[in-house]
Order: structure tokens, then C-alpha cells, then sequence
């Protein structure tokens, strides 16, 4: 299965922050999992880090229709 992971990076200069986002597709058996995780790192996280927004419902979102999208 080709093209199993897409990974996203973004950030600041020098690492000060970083996030990186990874989505992975993993066969199994006759179906494929999906995930999608999301890290931040860099010596500024402590400050930037209380003003990123929970995503947890958008990304839900993103994985339902994804789903259904998939399934049809």
C-alpha cells in the first residue's frame, strides 16, 4: 500500500517551537486504520503552549467524514 504516512511541520525559527502533525494509514487485514497524531515541542512551548486551541472535536470531525467518505 503506497503513501501510508503524510506528516505535517510547522514552527518557529531556530526550534524554538515545533508542531508536527502525522497522519498514518496501517492495513489490516482487509481494512485500514487511520490515525492521526499531533506533537509540540521547543523551549517556547511553556509559553505558547496554553494558547493552542483543543482540536479534539475538529479532528473527530475530520475522522467521521473521513469515514464515511472511505466507506462509500
Amino acid at each position: 500500500m503506497p503513501h501510508q504516512k503524510m506528516t505535517w511541520t510547522g514552527g518557529m525559527p531556530l526550534g524554538l517551537f515545533k508542531g508536527v502533525r502525522t497522519f498514518t494509514l496501517t492495513p489490516r487485514g482487509d481494512q485500514v486504520e487511520f490515525t492521526l497524531h499531533e506533537v509540540f515541542s521547543g523551549p517556547m512551548l511553556a509559553l505558547i503552549g496554553g494558547s493552542i486551541p483543543d482540536m479534539s472535536e475538529a479532528f473527530q470531525k475530520f475522522v467521521e467524514g473521513l469515514k464515511r467518505r472511505a466507506e462509500t
